[in-house]
Parts: structure tokens; sequence; C-alpha cells
């Protein structure tokens, strides 16, 4: 990490998820008033589904795609989410591939970083049995989808492990361009149920916009 910290400085930030769904109590124990629902009964099913149509803006969904796809939920049944994000994950990469093969690369990079979102989502209720495959299966399809984007992306990304007792930490690098010229450098941490690739569309895209070098990276959970 030593060689990002810059002469002009660097930003550390924390973030997780974990907590910030529609119990969270207000300043002082008076319960927070849920807000109208967007999708679901179910207070938790739609905030994630909140969660994941946030990143709308950074290229992370498509509120056409996840409205439709919503619908299809059957409220509160994580087989049915994990069914149909999953659904949606895979046929963006299909998207992705057809474009590839046109030559069309800002398409494929969109829709390979919606599959990326879609599949971390997809995966999100089955966190309580570590034994399902499909939770390792969606973790390792949406860092994939994600990786291969970031080959079709103007900002140089690099994959990096980061020393951390007996093992090390993932996380990537994004810098602002190709000159590796000193600048401000934004560090960006999650853990549980947040990954290194969701940190790009909270925070990495709207850093690099602003000539930030970034380094996203997932702790030892939170």
């Amino acid at each position: 990490m030593k060689r990002l910290m810059t002469r002009r400085g660097f930003c550390l930030v924390s973030t997780s998820l974990v907590g910030l769904g529609p119990g969270l109590a207000r300043a002082g124990g008076q319960p927070r008033r849920r807000t109208q629902k967007l999708a679901f009964d179910s207070e938790s099913y739609d905030f994630e589904f909140r969660r994941l149509l946030g990143y709308t803006v950074s290229g992370g969904a498509d509120v056409n795609e996840a409205l439709m796809t919503a619908r299809r939920i059957k409220d509160g049944d994580a087989d049915s989410w994990f069914k149909h994000w999953s659904a949606l994950a895979r046929q963006m990469e299909g998207v992705a591939e057809g474009s590839l093969a046109r030559g069309h690369r800002v398409s494929a990079r969109e829709a390979l970083l919606r599959a990326s979102n879609y599949h971390r989502s997809a995966g999100f209720y089955l966190v309580g049995d570590p034994s399902d495959r499909r939770l390792v299966d969606s973790w390792r399809h949406s860092r994939d989808t994600f990786c291969r984007a970031a080959k079709l992306m103007d900002h140089p990304v690099e994959m990096v492990s980061i020393p951390y007792q007996r093992t090390t930490l993932p996380g990537y690098v994004l810098r602002a361009d190709e000159s590796r010229s000193p600048r401000k450098t934004l560090i960006v941490q999650t853990g549980f149920d947040g990954t290194g690739e969701e940190l790009y569309f909270g925070y990495a895209f709207f850093a690099l916009a602003r000539g930030y070098n970034v380094l996203i990276f997932e702790g030892p959970g939170q």
C-alpha cells in the first residue's frame, strides 16, 4: 500500500452495508419509520432490491431489467430470489458475448458490469448456509464478470493481494489514467456481505471520474 500514498495525500473509507437496513434505529433509540415499499412487502427484500437498484447510476443495474425481475420473485423466498437474479445475470453475460463478437466493447463492458452486480445480489440470502454451493458460485461469477469488464474499461484496473496475518486480502487498484503520476488516492474497505466488486459501483466509479486513484479491498469481516 505504500506506493499508493502520494504527496497529495490519501483518503480512507470503511463501509459495510450490514446494519444499514430498514430496521436501523434513529438517534435516541426511536425506530425509523418504514419508507414506502418499492417492490416487496418484506422490508429486507425491498431494502436489498433498493441496494441493487441504487447502482443504476454507476452502471451496476438497469431500471427496467431490475423491475421486471423483481416482479418474478416470490416475496421472501430465497430460492426464488437467487433463481431470477442469476437468470438475469446470465442473460447479461450472453449480451456481452454477442457484443464482443460484433466488436462492441462498450456494450460488452456495460452488460458484464450489470451481470456482476446481479450475481452478487443473487447469493445474498444464501449467506446463512455456507454449505450451499450456489453462494460460492454467485460470488465467483460476480468476481469473474467484473474482471472481464475491467479489461474493457478506460481506466487501468489491477487485481492485488494485500498481506494480512497468514493470508492475503483481495482487492483492486484502479487508476485515473496510465500515467502513474502522483495522485490523491481513495482507499475503500468492505466486508461480510459486501464485495470489492460492489465498491466499484458505490465509490470507485465516481472517484475515478474526479481524477482519484482508488484502492478497494475486502477486509476480514466486520
